[in-house]
């Protein structure tokens, strides 16, 4: 572990993989899905994608205790119509469930061409581009569609109040020279992750990225959070405030179709309805298309075709000539390339944070990762 700046450390990711899975075994988990757990979240750092990551490892564990997240659960196929199933994960870690349901889809698409798989009742999913990726390694192009239920973050187009959740998008392309082409966003102007990390006093929020419940456009994530200890985990039921729809109202509709189309297809239900009587219970839902690039065309013609479209966007002439233009999933492999050689940069109190959870855990000998921060 190495210092970045003064409110920033380097972390190596086998160092916090090794941690973390000690952590979710300390609350049970298996030894193989404690450590899918930690090489996720670390995986998810390590592309850049830090709302994702092991910021999350005091609040999954939160979670845990809650009982909005159960350990070794095997997702139920409850629907299996050929090309068509749904898996139901039963409150499991995602980061299980989501693995299920990805094969679960290849199998079919390789099988019938194309396949339809829903994910419902799913514990948080993490990066949804992993998901992508996944497919892509098996020659698939895919498109995930995610909601989550019983979590109001953002507010519509025209509205400063919480209606919605992040609603993530992800778009994978199976490249000729792998690593592949991954479209990976939130539907909101940020990830409730990213505001997190921000209050741990990690990167800053783009301006507008919230709204306070006055309507005002802001960066403080107050607005979500309210004030809290830094010992604490943030909370976002303890704020008034919301995370603003990326795009106005283009990306407001779209927001609201991962809904429909993430809970109300899946049968994991959206995010809160008219006439709740008490908030829902915290899930992802998960609705993903997979299509066998092989059954519909060339596939050495749909490689060359796609290679060739990205580099000639790519060889556009930069607006900023201090950045080269990059299509989707470039800036997660240089990314991936730094942060492997150089560690993850995580917040100081981010860190602090998982290890006073690891310390509440009496995760055996502490001590070894207590000198190594020092």
């Amino acid at each position: 572990m190495s210092e970045n700046n003064s409110s920033e450390i380097r972390i190596k990711v086998s160092y916090a993989i090794e941690l973390i899975t000690e952590i979710f075994q300390a609350k049970l988990c298996s030894d193989y899905e404690a450590k899918t757990i930690a090489e996720r979240l670390s995986g998810s750092n390590l592309k850049g994608h830090d709302s994702h990551g092991i910021a999350r490892v005091p609040r999954y564990v939160e979670w845990m205790e809650k009982g909005w997240v159960y350990p070794n659960l095997k997702p139920e196929l409850v629907i299996d119509a050929g090309a068509m199933a749904c898996l139901d994960a039963k409150q499991g870690f995602g980061q299980v469930a989501g693995e299920y349901a990805v094969d679960e889809g290849i199998t079919r698409a390789h099988m019938h061409g194309i396949s339809v798989v829903g994910l419902r009742n799913s514990g948080h999913l993490g990066r949804i581009g992993d998901w992508a990726e996944r497919a892509a390694d098996a020659g698939l192009v895919s498109f995930h569609f995610v909601n989550v239920r019983g979590s109001l973050l953002v507010a519509p187009f025209g509205g400063s109040d919480r209606r919605g959740s992040t609603s993530p998008l992800a778009i994978g392309i199976p490249s000729k020279d792998n690593p592949h082409i991954i479209l990976d966003m939130a539907t909101s102007t940020v990830a409730e992750g990213k505001v997190m990390v921000a209050q741990k006093g990690g990167k800053k929020l783009p301006h507008g990225a919230l709204i306070d419940s006055s309507g005002n456009l802001t960066i403080n994530p107050e607005a979500m959070y309210g004030k809290i200890r830094d010992d604490e985990v943030p909370d976002p039921e303890k704020g008034t405030g919301a995370i603003t729809a990326f795009g106005l109202h283009k990306g407001s509709g779209i927001n609201f179709m991962m809904e429909m189309l993430g809970g109300a297809l899946t049968g994991s239900g959206v995010s809160a309805g008219i006439d709740d009587k008490e908030k829902r219970k915290f899930a992802n839902g998960m609705l993903s298309l997979y299509v066998s690039v092989e059954k519909m065309v060339d596939l050495e013609y749909f490689k060359k075709e796609v290679q060739s479209y990205a580099n000639f966007v790519r060889a556009s002439t930069p607006s900023d000539k201090n950045h080269k233009v990059l299509i989707p999933g470039d800036k997660e492999i240089l990314t991936n390339d730094d942060r492997m050689k150089n560690g993850l940069p995580v917040a100081r109190l981010v860190w602090e944070n998982i290890r006073q959870t690891a310390e509440k855990l009496n995760v055996s000998n502490l001590q070894r990762f207590e000198e190594a921060i020092n």
